[in-house]
């Protein structure tokens, strides 16, 4: 029993001393307890998901560019000079100014079922231009019935006015607006230019002479066609021409106008047989 009075006694006096420790300045054991540390993947405020912002740099100083060493250019149409590439397109593969121009001529009628007119003649020219020229032309035509002027006559009991040409003079303007190049067989460069023809003269036909005697008819021709210049010196012609000239088939009747289409076919030799171009 004593032993337990003792105990008792020491833990009665034991609790005035714990009190007043509590009271203790400079320490406040009613804060609650301090959280641990969590690691900077937990912190609060920061969002993970998205990447983070560099910092903000300062502004750089602009590089120079580095030379480099310039690479090799092939040649090219650029580095043609400008005078060079006019003078390929304004020189032309043919030149007729101040060159005379002999031509022989065939024609043939093309507009007289009953009468076919045969013609052949020579042309002489001279190229004031190189697109425009003045030609004297001279053709004779031999004049044939066809066998529509029988027949005519027999079924539909007709009379046919035959108007027949047997000369013709003239002279005439010819002017080459179009000049170009074709190719030939796939090789060769043909140049040819178009033309356009027309003047006045004199026809000679059966009334022009006995036992009319009218004499020569006033004429005027017009036409046009296309000449090819294989060589320097020479061409071929393709064209036709339209003559009219008034004249009077039977003297009961009338003058009317007559016309006469003919299809012409020549060669043209030119003189100088070469040409030079002339710069200034």
């Amino acid at each position: 029993m004593r032993s337990h009075f003792v105990v008792i006694a020491l833990f009665a006096a034991a609790l005035p001393a714990a009190a007043p420790a509590q009271d203790v300045p400079g320490i406040d054991l009613s804060a609650p307890p301090k959280e641990p540390e969590r690691p900077a993947t937990e912190q609060p405020g920061i969002d993970l998901s998205k990447p983070a912002e560099p910092p903000p740099r300062e502004a750089a100083a602009p590089k120079k560019k580095e030379e480099r060493p310039r690479e090799f250019q092939g040649f090219s149409e650029k580095d043609v000079a400008l005078g060079d590439k006019v003078k390929a397109v304004q020189r032309k593969g043919f030149l007729k100014r101040n060159r005379v121009e002999l031509a022989p001529i065939f024609a043939v009628s093309v507009n007289d079922a009953f009468f076919q007119k045969f013609g052949y003649g020579a042309r002489l020219a001279y190229n004031l231009h190189d697109s425009f020229a003045v030609a004297a032309r001279y053709a004779r035509f031999e004049n044939y019935r066809t066998d529509n002027v029988r027949e005519g006559k027999i079924a539909f009991q007709s009379q046919l006015l035959e108007s027949g040409i047997d000369q013709q003079l003239m002279i005439d303007g010819v002017w080459s607006p179009i000049y170009g190049k074709a190719s030939f067989r796939g090789k060769d460069i043909v140049h040819f230019d178009l033309f356009l023809s027309a003047g006045f003269g004199y026809v000679w036909t059966p009334t022009s002479g006995a036992p009319r005697d009218l004499g020569p008819h006033l004429a005027t021709d017009f036409g046009g066609g296309v000449r090819f210049y294989p060589k320097e010196w020479m061409a071929f012609e393709l064209g036709l021409l339209a003559t009219l000239y008034e004249d009077q088939p039977i003297a009961l009747l009338p003058a009317t106008t007559q016309k006469v289409f003919a299809a012409n076919v020549g060669v043209s030799f030119f003189w100088p047989f070469t040409f030079d171009y002339e710069h200034p």
